[in-house]
């Protein structure tokens, strides 16, 4: 399985909108003809730590940032609700096309300067092929001191 920030995008939208049809979700934060209320993914940070056996472990910062219509009176209220149905759905979720569940961790979210930021990180266990022959007969090693 290859995870793509553009899958997990697309991952995210298709699993969050029953849940909130009214929402439109954008990959990244646009400037124009953004219809409110919307979602962006935003990417927080990334760690490659090095484990045993050619495995490596990924970890990713997303912010899922929803905006709102400014000129409205219960803003907070509509910020609240979205937080409450992400907090409700997003333990685990769904990768699009693929028969796999991701976990997210270390979620919050809070209020800043008239968005919403619901923040939570992925740890992804990856590998990468290797083409080189790791191994071979003992019968064919010679030994050569230099």
């Amino acid at each position: 399985m290859t995870v793509t920030m553009q899958g997990l995008t697309r991952s995210l939208a298709d699993y969050l909108a029953p849940a909130l049809p009214s929402v439109t979700f954008y990959d990244n934060p646009n400037q124009q003809g953004t219809k409110l209320p919307a979602l962006f993914l935003q990417r927080t940070k990334a760690k490659i730590t090095k484990k045993l056996g050619g495995r490596f472990l990924r970890q990713l910062g997303l912010d899922v940032v929803c905006l709102v219509d400014y000129n409205v009176v219960d803003m907070e209220d509509q910020y609240t609700h979205i937080a409450d149905v992400l907090d409700e759905m997003l333990d685990t979720f769904p990768y699009s096309g693929e028969a796999a569940l991701l976990r997210t961790y270390e979620r919050n979210w809070y209020i800043q300067d008239d968005a919403l930021h619901y923040k939570f990180d992925l740890k992804l266990w990856v590998s990468r092929e290797e083409d080189a022959v790791l191994m071979q007969s003992i019968q064919t090693y010679t030994e050569e001191v230099s």
